[in-house]
């Protein structure tokens, strides 16, 4: 696929920050901004779209495969972490990013 791995480096950065906001959504939704000068260098477009959403449900990405370039990169680093991945199994989280650059991390709950 296009662009795969172009955003690995980024995402390597804070796995261990994105591994604790994890694990704090069982508490509450979790936000980590992020600024555009760390995608500028990957992104070759002026104003390219970085927004994505996506569903982890018991360890397993839902949609990630349809969505951009730095989504999958970001499943793919989550996925290599043993720690983060162990926890991912018994949790759903949806992740997305918008205009703002802003991850959010957003426990699913179930439905009743």
């Amino acid at each position: 696929m296009k662009d795969e791995g172009k955003y690995l480096h980024l995402w390597l950065k804070y796995a261990a920050v994105i591994h604790v906001l994890l694990k704090k959504t069982d508490i509450e939704n979790q936000k980590l901004q992020l600024y555009k000068h760390e995608f500028e260098h990957s992104i070759h477009k002026q104003n390219a779209n970085v927004s994505f959403s996506f569903e982890l449900i018991n360890g397993k990405a839902v949609n990630v495969i349809s969505t951009t370039a730095i989504a999958r990169d970001l499943w793919q680093v989550l996925d290599s972490k043993t720690v983060t991945k162990n926890w991912l199994k018994d949790h759903k989280i949806k992740i997305s990013i918008g205009k703002s650059l802003e991850l959010q991390l957003e426990k699913i709950e179930p439905v009743s």
